[in-house]
Protein backbone atom coordinates (compact mmCIF):
# COMPACT_ATOMS: atom_id res chain seq x y z
CA UNK A 1 0.00 0.00 0.00
CA UNK A 2 1.07 4.00 -0.79
CA UNK A 3 1.31 6.47 1.88
CA UNK A 4 0.02 9.56 2.66
CA UNK A 5 2.75 12.96 2.18
CA UNK A 6 2.45 15.92 3.59
CA UNK A 7 3.05 18.97 1.55
CA UNK A 8 6.20 20.65 2.02
CA UNK A 9 6.50 24.37 2.73
CA UNK A 10 7.39 24.98 -0.57
CA UNK A 11 4.89 22.68 -1.94
CA UNK A 12 2.27 24.47 -0.50
CA UNK A 13 3.20 27.87 -1.39
CA UNK A 14 3.16 26.48 -4.73
CA UNK A 15 -0.27 24.72 -4.56
CA UNK A 16 -1.53 28.19 -3.40
CA UNK A 17 -0.22 29.85 -6.78
CA UNK A 18 -1.83 26.62 -8.94
CA UNK A 19 -4.98 27.29 -7.20
CA UNK A 20 -5.29 31.11 -7.79
CA UNK A 21 -4.43 30.51 -11.53
CA UNK A 22 -6.85 27.68 -11.99
CA UNK A 23 -9.07 30.14 -11.13
CA UNK A 24 -8.21 32.64 -14.33
CA UNK A 25 -9.02 31.97 -17.32
CA UNK A 26 -5.47 32.10 -19.08
CA UNK A 27 -4.85 31.77 -22.50
CA UNK A 28 -1.37 31.80 -24.39
CA UNK A 29 0.76 32.61 -26.95
CA UNK A 30 4.07 31.15 -28.67
CA UNK A 31 6.28 32.42 -31.24
CA UNK A 32 10.54 32.37 -31.76
CA UNK A 33 12.38 35.54 -31.63
CA UNK A 34 15.03 36.71 -33.47
CA UNK A 35 17.93 37.81 -30.99
CA UNK A 36 20.80 36.97 -32.95
CA UNK A 37 22.49 40.40 -32.37
CA UNK A 38 21.34 40.57 -28.95
CA UNK A 39 22.78 37.41 -28.00
CA UNK A 40 26.35 38.70 -29.30
CA UNK A 41 26.20 41.74 -27.42
CA UNK A 42 24.92 39.74 -24.26
CA UNK A 43 28.18 37.58 -25.13
CA UNK A 44 30.30 41.04 -25.02
CA UNK A 45 28.84 42.53 -22.45
CA UNK A 46 30.33 42.80 -18.91
CA UNK A 47 28.81 41.64 -16.75
CA UNK A 48 26.66 39.27 -18.19
CA UNK A 49 23.07 39.94 -18.15
CA UNK A 50 20.70 37.06 -17.63
CA UNK A 51 18.16 36.87 -20.54
CA UNK A 52 14.87 36.88 -17.84
CA UNK A 53 16.72 40.24 -16.59
CA UNK A 54 16.52 41.27 -20.98
CA UNK A 55 13.21 40.36 -21.47
CA UNK A 56 11.66 41.41 -18.08
CA UNK A 57 12.93 45.55 -19.03
CA UNK A 58 11.40 45.22 -22.10
CA UNK A 59 7.95 44.07 -20.70
CA UNK A 60 8.04 46.82 -18.50
CA UNK A 61 8.92 49.61 -20.97
CA UNK A 62 6.24 47.89 -22.98
CA UNK A 63 3.41 48.50 -20.26
CA UNK A 64 4.17 52.18 -20.00
CA UNK A 65 2.76 52.11 -23.85
CA UNK A 66 0.11 49.78 -22.86
CA UNK A 67 -1.60 50.16 -19.53
CA UNK A 68 -3.57 46.87 -19.44
CA UNK A 69 -0.14 44.90 -18.56
CA UNK A 70 -0.76 47.09 -15.22
CA UNK A 71 -3.95 46.83 -14.80
CA UNK A 72 -5.67 43.22 -12.91
CA UNK A 73 -9.21 41.76 -12.28
CA UNK A 74 -11.20 42.30 -9.12
CA UNK A 75 -14.16 40.19 -9.07
CA UNK A 76 -15.38 42.12 -6.05
CA UNK A 77 -17.95 43.41 -5.02
CA UNK A 78 -18.30 43.69 -9.03
CA UNK A 79 -16.24 43.03 -11.70
CA UNK A 80 -13.97 45.73 -12.78
CA UNK A 81 -10.82 46.61 -13.69
CA UNK A 82 -7.27 47.93 -11.09
CA UNK A 83 -4.75 49.51 -13.03
CA UNK A 84 -1.21 50.35 -10.63
CA UNK A 85 0.83 53.00 -11.15
CA UNK A 86 3.92 51.57 -12.18
CA UNK A 87 5.03 47.74 -13.65
CA UNK A 88 6.75 45.45 -10.79
CA UNK A 89 8.64 42.05 -12.19
CA UNK A 90 8.23 38.87 -10.39
CA UNK A 91 10.02 36.72 -11.18
CA UNK A 92 9.99 33.31 -10.66
CA UNK A 93 13.55 31.33 -8.95
CA UNK A 94 14.07 28.25 -8.01
CA UNK A 95 16.31 28.13 -4.67
CA UNK A 96 17.47 25.19 -2.30
CA UNK A 97 16.00 25.41 1.15
CA UNK A 98 16.89 22.72 4.20
CA UNK A 99 17.08 20.35 1.42
CA UNK A 100 13.83 21.10 -0.63
CA UNK A 101 14.45 22.58 -4.06
CA UNK A 102 11.62 25.18 -4.21
CA UNK A 103 10.56 28.27 -6.15
CA UNK A 104 10.26 31.21 -4.49
CA UNK A 105 9.01 34.70 -6.01
CA UNK A 106 11.76 37.68 -6.30
CA UNK A 107 10.39 41.28 -6.85
CA UNK A 108 11.57 44.08 -9.07
CA UNK A 109 10.15 47.69 -8.47
CA UNK A 110 9.87 49.69 -12.40
CA UNK A 111 12.15 47.48 -14.20
CA UNK A 112 12.21 49.70 -16.70
CA UNK A 113 13.35 52.81 -14.90
CA UNK A 114 16.99 50.85 -14.18
CA UNK A 115 19.50 49.78 -15.64
CA UNK A 116 20.63 46.17 -16.71
CA UNK A 117 23.72 46.60 -14.70
CA UNK A 118 21.43 47.44 -11.68
CA UNK A 119 18.77 44.94 -12.05
CA UNK A 120 21.48 41.81 -13.15
CA UNK A 121 22.71 43.08 -9.25
CA UNK A 122 19.25 42.30 -8.04
CA UNK A 123 18.78 39.55 -9.58
CA UNK A 124 22.00 38.00 -8.57
CA UNK A 125 21.47 38.92 -4.99
CA UNK A 126 18.08 36.59 -5.27
CA UNK A 127 19.69 33.79 -6.85
CA UNK A 128 22.59 33.67 -4.37
CA UNK A 129 22.44 35.16 -1.31
CA UNK A 130 21.43 33.41 1.46
CA UNK A 131 17.43 33.48 2.50
CA UNK A 132 16.98 34.54 5.22
CA UNK A 133 18.87 37.99 3.94
CA UNK A 134 16.14 38.07 1.44
CA UNK A 135 12.85 39.62 3.34
CA UNK A 136 10.38 38.90 1.10
CA UNK A 137 11.30 35.17 0.48
CA UNK A 138 11.39 34.94 4.71
CA UNK A 139 7.98 36.29 4.16
CA UNK A 140 7.02 33.58 1.64
CA UNK A 141 8.28 31.12 3.49
CA UNK A 142 6.42 32.25 6.90
CA UNK A 143 3.25 32.62 5.15
CA UNK A 144 3.32 29.17 3.99
CA UNK A 145 3.39 27.92 7.25
CA UNK A 146 -0.30 29.21 8.10
CA UNK A 147 -2.88 27.55 8.13
CA UNK A 148 -4.88 26.44 4.47
CA UNK A 149 -7.94 28.44 4.79
CA UNK A 150 -6.38 31.09 6.56
CA UNK A 151 -3.95 31.24 3.47
CA UNK A 152 -6.79 31.16 1.12
CA UNK A 153 -8.65 34.15 2.56
CA UNK A 154 -5.44 35.99 2.26
CA UNK A 155 -5.41 35.53 -1.78
CA UNK A 156 -8.86 35.82 -1.89
CA UNK A 157 -8.60 39.29 -0.17
CA UNK A 158 -5.12 40.41 -1.88
CA UNK A 159 -7.19 39.98 -5.38
CA UNK A 160 -10.26 41.21 -4.58
CA UNK A 161 -10.45 43.42 -1.31
CA UNK A 162 -7.02 45.11 -1.55
CA UNK A 163 -5.72 45.50 -5.31
CA UNK A 164 -3.41 48.03 -4.78
CA UNK A 165 -1.19 45.32 -2.60
CA UNK A 166 -1.50 43.06 -5.60
CA UNK A 167 1.91 44.44 -7.63
CA UNK A 168 3.85 44.52 -4.15
CA UNK A 169 3.20 41.11 -3.47
CA UNK A 170 2.79 39.35 -6.94
CA UNK A 171 3.75 41.77 -9.63
CA UNK A 172 1.87 43.41 -12.42
CA UNK A 173 3.40 41.01 -14.49
CA UNK A 174 5.61 37.33 -13.92
CA UNK A 175 8.59 36.24 -14.99
CA UNK A 176 9.19 32.39 -15.80
CA UNK A 177 11.37 30.06 -17.73
CA UNK A 178 9.40 28.78 -20.93
CA UNK A 179 11.88 26.39 -22.05
CA UNK A 180 14.46 23.81 -20.58
CA UNK A 181 16.58 21.06 -22.53
CA UNK A 182 14.61 21.74 -25.75
CA UNK A 183 11.35 21.06 -23.49
CA UNK A 184 8.75 23.75 -23.70
CA UNK A 185 5.57 24.10 -21.63
CA UNK A 186 1.92 25.65 -22.99
CA UNK A 187 0.95 27.86 -20.64
CA UNK A 188 2.39 29.65 -17.37
CA UNK A 189 0.15 29.06 -14.43
CA UNK A 190 0.78 31.96 -11.75
CA UNK A 191 -1.82 34.90 -10.42
CA UNK A 192 -0.76 37.35 -12.80
CA UNK A 193 -2.61 39.44 -15.50
CA UNK A 194 0.66 38.12 -17.40
CA UNK A 195 3.46 35.78 -17.65
CA UNK A 196 6.21 35.71 -19.78
CA UNK A 197 9.02 33.84 -20.43
CA UNK A 198 11.86 32.70 -23.05
CA UNK A 199 14.17 29.96 -23.86
CA UNK A 200 17.39 30.62 -21.77
CA UNK A 201 19.59 29.00 -24.27
CA UNK A 202 18.65 30.33 -27.74
CA UNK A 203 19.71 28.21 -30.94
CA UNK A 204 21.45 30.51 -33.72
CA UNK A 205 20.06 33.39 -32.09
CA UNK A 206 16.44 32.00 -32.37
CA UNK A 207 14.32 32.35 -28.92
CA UNK A 208 11.06 30.82 -28.12
CA UNK A 209 8.86 32.97 -26.01
CA UNK A 210 6.14 32.11 -24.34
CA UNK A 211 3.23 34.47 -23.35
CA UNK A 212 0.31 33.66 -20.81
CA UNK A 213 -2.25 36.48 -20.03
CA UNK A 214 -5.76 36.83 -18.42
CA UNK A 215 -8.52 36.77 -20.60
CA UNK A 216 -10.14 39.23 -18.87
CA UNK A 217 -7.90 42.20 -18.93
CA UNK A 218 -6.16 41.20 -22.72
CA UNK A 219 -7.61 39.64 -26.23
CA UNK A 220 -5.41 38.27 -28.26
CA UNK A 221 -4.68 41.08 -30.55
CA UNK A 222 -3.11 42.94 -27.94
CA UNK A 223 -1.57 40.42 -26.53
CA UNK A 224 0.32 39.66 -29.91
CA UNK A 225 0.88 43.06 -30.23
CA UNK A 226 2.45 43.29 -26.22
CA UNK A 227 4.68 40.10 -28.11
CA UNK A 228 5.84 42.07 -30.79
CA UNK A 229 6.68 45.06 -28.96
CA UNK A 230 8.77 43.16 -26.43
CA UNK A 231 10.81 42.06 -29.19
CA UNK A 232 11.39 44.98 -31.15
CA UNK A 233 12.21 46.41 -27.37
CA UNK A 234 15.01 43.81 -27.14
CA UNK A 235 16.35 44.46 -30.70
CA UNK A 236 16.46 48.34 -30.30
CA UNK A 237 16.87 50.07 -26.66
CA UNK A 238 17.94 46.70 -24.96
CA UNK A 239 20.13 46.14 -28.01
CA UNK A 240 21.64 49.57 -27.57
CA UNK A 241 22.11 49.46 -23.88
CA UNK A 242 24.31 46.13 -24.31
CA UNK A 243 26.09 47.84 -26.97
CA UNK A 244 27.21 50.77 -24.67
CA UNK A 245 28.12 48.37 -21.13
CA UNK A 246 30.43 46.55 -24.69
CA UNK A 247 32.01 49.75 -25.91
CA UNK A 248 30.71 48.77 -29.49
CA UNK A 249 28.76 50.31 -32.25
CA UNK A 250 25.24 48.71 -31.77
CA UNK A 251 24.82 48.34 -35.61
CA UNK A 252 28.33 46.74 -36.64
CA UNK A 253 29.32 45.38 -32.78
CA UNK A 254 33.06 47.72 -34.37
CA UNK A 255 34.59 48.98 -31.02
CA UNK A 256 33.84 52.99 -30.30
CA UNK A 257 36.52 54.89 -31.05
CA UNK A 258 38.26 57.18 -28.67
CA UNK A 259 38.48 60.45 -28.88
CA UNK A 260 42.27 61.55 -28.50
CA UNK A 261 43.11 63.04 -25.41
Amino acid sequence: MGKRIALTNGRRLVDDVIRMANRTPLASIACDWELREVAQLRRMAKPRISWNVLVMKAMAAVAEQMPMLKQGYVSFPWGHLYEHHQSVGMMTMSRQYRGEERLLFARFNEPNNHTLVDLQAQYDFYRKAPIEEIKQFRHQIMFAKCPSLLRRFAWWALFNVWPVKRAFHMGTFGMSISGHRGAYGSKHLGPNTATIGVDPMPKNGISRALFTFDHRVIDGAPASEIVLRTRNILNTAIRQELAKMAGVHPATLQPLKRNAA
